[in-house]
């Protein structure tokens, strides 16, 4: 493990491989732990792979953060460390992170691959997301935290075909995302940047110099799909893959940790290519 200092705080930091660098940004709850296999799984495609606890998730003690400026700016932190111009991974809020990174400080990224990024995700508000954000408030409101996080897991992991990821976690998976229970409330609360990234004009994404590839799991919620064909539609050299598989959704490094590992890898050989 290695310790990068950011402004204001220390990053833990889990290193794995060698090769050209490589950055996993985690999502809302998570943790580099998070990632299971898929760090090993990366590295041992030839890549040196850094995972990161985010500000206030794991091992990066801090207060939990409204402003995802702040996480931008420990993305750049983290990625000049690493070895800039690097390969990145984000997913979920991560994955915003990342591109929201990239539309400032192109020049320190080689590629980007995303997975599921909410972004600018409350202009593709769907009753179903408007329903659990309700779900979670009335939770948090009666001072149960836990049950409020389980609530956007249940949403935020579910499959278009029915039922959803967070429950078929194992109990020691579900503990670690209820662990940052404190966090996911804080995120979700209404801020001028937040972490769908609603501040950020997605035409920026049209002018990235770089490979972007945007992931989605076989079995996703259309939401994600929506915003990403958003996305691609005003930057049309965005890749796009899928990660195959039965009830394969928005935890697809953990639903199908060897499909997702592979779908990453030939994205980034295509990028380098």
């Amino acid at each position: 493990m290695e310790r990068i200092t950011v402004d204001g705080a220390t990053l833990a930091c889990d290193v794995q491989g060698e090769g050209e660098p490589l950055v996993l940004v985690h999502g809302t709850g998570a943790r580099a732990s998070s990632w299971g296999r898929t760090v090993g799984d990366l590295a041992a495609g030839g890549y040196r792979v850094f995972a990161y606890d985010r500000r206030g998730y794991g091992r990066s003690a801090h207060a939990p953060v409204r402003d995802y400026r702040v996480h931008v700016a420990d993305l750049a932190t983290v990625l000049e460390v690493a070895g800039a111009p690097a390969h990145v991974l984000g997913w979920s809020s991560g994955g915003t992170t990342a591109l929201a990174l990239a539309t400032q400080r192109a020049p320190l990224f080689r590629s980007l691959v995303v997975m599921e990024a909410p972004w600018h995700g409350l202009r593709g508000a769907r009753p179903d997301m408007l329903a659990a954000l309700g779900r979670v408030k009335v939770a948090q409101l009666r001072g149960r935290r836990e049950q409020a996080a389980a609530a956007f897991f249940r949403w935020a992991s579910g499959y278009a075909s029915g039922g959803n990821g967070f429950d078929a976690l194992s109990d020691a998976q579900r503990a670690e995302l209820s662990a940052a229970a404190s966090n996911v409330l804080v995120e979700l609360d209404p801020h001028p940047h937040g972490l769908m990234m609603e501040h950020v004009p997605t035409s920026r994404l049209a002018r990235l110099p770089f490979p972007v590839t945007w992931l989605d799991g076989e079995d996703t919620l259309d939401w994600y799909r929506d915003l990403r064909a958003k996305a691609v539609a005003a930057a049309p050299r965005i890749r796009t893959a899928t990660v195959p598989g039965v009830k394969v959704g928005h935890l697809a490094h953990v639903e199908a940790p060897q499909a997702f590992a592979e779908t990453v890898l030939k994205a980034l050989a295509t990028a380098s290519a």
